[in-house]
């Protein structure tokens, strides 16, 4: 389930996902989430949705991230997103039975 933070002084993304996920590297997600030009920068007292990583889908055949992001958050753009909670490399190449965290807006 998805939260919202208050951005406090020394705060920084990597930070946060540490914190939040046990993974610095997962401060794309957070960036993402919120749509931040520059995740290297947020200002004190900002809100910040910070999207949950409890829920899991396993890929069949013929998905694509941009599918599953229309399905789940009815944005196929948002499949960076998607990319980013799972570390994908390269967000167009899935395998079928890969089992795929999908963020919680």
């Amino acid at each position: 389930m998805a939260k919202k933070y208050k951005v406090v002084s020394g705060d920084t993304l990597s930070d946060l996902a540490s914190r939040i996920y046990g993974d610095a590297d997962l401060f794309e997600v957070i960036a993402i989430a919120n749509d931040l030009p520059d995740p290297d920068f947020i200002r004190t007292g900002q809100i910040l949705l910070i999207p949950g990583l409890t829920k899991k889908y396993k890929v069949v055949a013929g998905d694509t991230l941009s599918e599953l992001a229309e399905r789940f958050y009815g944005d196929g753009s948002l499949f960076t997103l998607i990319a980013a909670a799972n570390k994908l490399p390269d967000p167009d190449f899935i395998k079928v039975g890969q089992i795929l965290r999908i963020p919680d807006l």
